[in-house]
């Protein structure tokens, strides 16, 4: 099928990915129970490609309705994204702009300024912002990087952070690895009462204060050049 310009439906199951590019305006994407894809809205592009497909954005939003499951591969120069409901693989990259994710299988979210919002991720969750903060609901494990900007997250397992300043604050979920390293960010960690992991908390200007028994459950590295650190019980 040739090259769709304005409002566009094809035919699809959720195996087939969703590739947006788009050079400013919004892309809004939502999964929900049906059988194509439906794109609309904006200047752009669609068509229905061997590699899945593909919808190529001049300027405005674009919003595009999908099956549950279909993996979301976005590139955008400016402006916000957002997906919605239930999709697969997520992967998206932007200039500027928020990111948000509803839920998704896995995620992998880099933008140079904006914040990054994923609220469930049933396996690895990476995101990345140079100026922003990251917020992660659930993730089963994790890599987030924030250059200037504060990390939150509410439940996660394994997990790496790497953040410049603000403040860091990480539910544990379960026994796994914690590696957290900040240059001027206070870290504040989230135990449940039944796990006791082991503690490597360093922090060369800042107070440290953990208040659970180290055991085996896992090793919590905490790493601070000025901040402090706090271990809670929960």
């Amino acid at each position: 099928m040739g090259r769709m310009r304005g409002p566009a439906a094809f035919d699809v199951d959720s195996t087939k990915p969703l590739r947006v590019s788009t050079r400013s305006g919004s892309v809004e994407i939502t999964a929900e129970n049906r059988r194509n894809v439906l794109v609309e809205g904006g200047s752009h592009e669609a068509a229905s490609e061997p590699e899945g497909i593909e919808v190529t954005g001049r300027s405005g939003p674009i919003v595009i309705r999908c099956p549950i499951g279909t993996d979301a591969f976005i590139g955008c120069a400016s402006g916000a994204v957002s997906l919605r409901g239930s999709v697969g693989a997520a992967r998206v990259t932007t200039r500027s702009g928020r990111i948000t994710i509803e839920q998704a299988h896995s995620v992998d979210a880099r933008t140079a300024s904006g914040s990054v919002t994923v609220e469930s991720c049933d396996e690895e969750c990476r995101c990345q912002t140079r100026s922003g903060r990251l917020r992660v609901g659930r993730a089963e494990s994790g890599e987030l990087v924030a250059a200037s900007g504060g990390v939150e997250v509410d439940s996660i397992g394994a997990v790496r952070v790497r953040a410049g300043s603000g403040k860091v604050t990480i539910g544990l979920a379960e026994p796994a690895p914690v590696d957290v390293e900040t240059h001027s960010a206070s870290v504040t960690l989230s135990v449940p009462a039944e796990l006791h992991p082991a503690f490597e908390l360093r922090s060369r200007s800042g107070k440290v204060h953990c208040d659970m028994e180290p055991g085996s459950d896992g090793l919590v590295r905490v790493t601070t050049r000025s901040g402090q650190i706090r271990v809670l019980e929960r």
